[in-house]
């Protein structure tokens, strides 16, 4: 078995090129890190360095564990954080990563509900878009990833290992000014703007809009790009051009002047929740999940 401290030193020396600079690094003495390297290389029986005048080269086999060095200690510390995460939730520590519109809606309603029934569970919040959320589930930095995605997209980068739950499918709206000659309908269709000047959103909400305008027989025009929810609106009220947006994104904030219209044909957001696989059973997780679920119940049964 190979020492996990001896291959994070192996790395750093790979990476900064001597003993002496690894040393400076990594707070050791250098007759230290050179004691660390002869362990290593006992332990694999074969001689990971040669020296070049001052410098240090791998030998053939050094090359072969520098290939492999950095995925080792991955695979190591994505294991030590799951067998942690079993005993976090085993605990009642739950930790809940979520894209930002449903930080600011589903869970605080869903944490509002546990501490209601006394559960005693400690909610851990993290804030990221998928895909990237869902990647961090895998790793294992996170028990329950609150992400969403559109007919097209797919539900992580590699969509294995995951236990996935529905929450809602968020309709997506129409913003524009309160001055707008269409301001007073109650739908209206992508088709009656194709030569309107757009603002759009994050990068995922953005290619939707680009599909939902392609479906519609045109190219947008979009003239500012933003991931800021409020600022979008601003842009709308000033103005500056329309924006197709999740409802969702309006719920905890709504410029006083904005109007919203829902789209024809209707368009939808797929907000879910998912756990590692074997996960799902347990009590913590089982209680939040819940809670989520009865949180999006709530926020679909409003009329924003």
């Amino acid at each position: 078995m190979l020492d996990t401290q001896r291959l994070l030193t192996f790395a750093t020396v790979v990476r900064v090129g001597s003993f002496a600079a690894a040393a400076r690094e990594l707070g050791y003495t250098q007759p230290g890190v050179s004691q660390q390297m002869k362990a290593l290389e006992r332990d694999l029986r074969a001689t990971l360095f040669s020296r070049q005048g001052r410098g240090l080269k791998l030998s053939e086999e050094g090359e072969v564990l520098a290939s492999r060095v950095e995925s080792l200690i991955s695979e190591l510390r994505a294991t030590e954080e799951r067998i942690s995460a079993v005993t976090r939730l085993k605990e009642g520590r739950v930790r809940v990563c979520a894209f930002p519109s449903a930080n600011a809606t589903l869970v605080p309603a869903a944490i509002s509900h546990l501490r209601a029934r006394h559960l005693g569970i400690e909610i851990e919040l993290f804030e990221a878009e998928p895909p990237e959320s869902l990647e961090g589930l895998e790793r294992g930095d996170y028990d329950i990833v609150v992400a969403f995605r559109y007919n097209d997209q797919p539900t992580s980068a590699s969509g294995e290992g995951l236990f996935t739950v529905s929450l809602l499918d968020e309709p997506m709206v129409l913003m524009m000014p309160e001055d707008h000659p269409l301001a007073r309908r109650k739908q209206v269709s992508l088709t009656e703007f194709a030569d309107a000047r757009w603002i759009a959103g994050c990068v995922r909400c953005r290619q939707e809009f680009v599909n939902a305008c392609d479906e519609a027989g045109f190219t947008p025009r979009i003239d500012i790009t933003t991931d800021d929810n409020l600022a979008v609106q601003s842009y709308v009220v000033a103005g500056l051009g329309l924006a197709m947006m999740p409802r969702m994104t309006q719920s905890f904030v709504k410029h006083a002047r904005i109007r919203t219209k829902p789209l024809l044909p209707e368009r939808f957001r797929h907000v879910t929740a998912s756990v590692l696989e074997g996960r799902q059973n347990s009590g913590a997780v089982i209680r939040v999940m819940e809670s989520l679920k009865e949180a999006a119940r709530e926020l679909t049964a409003l009329d924003i």
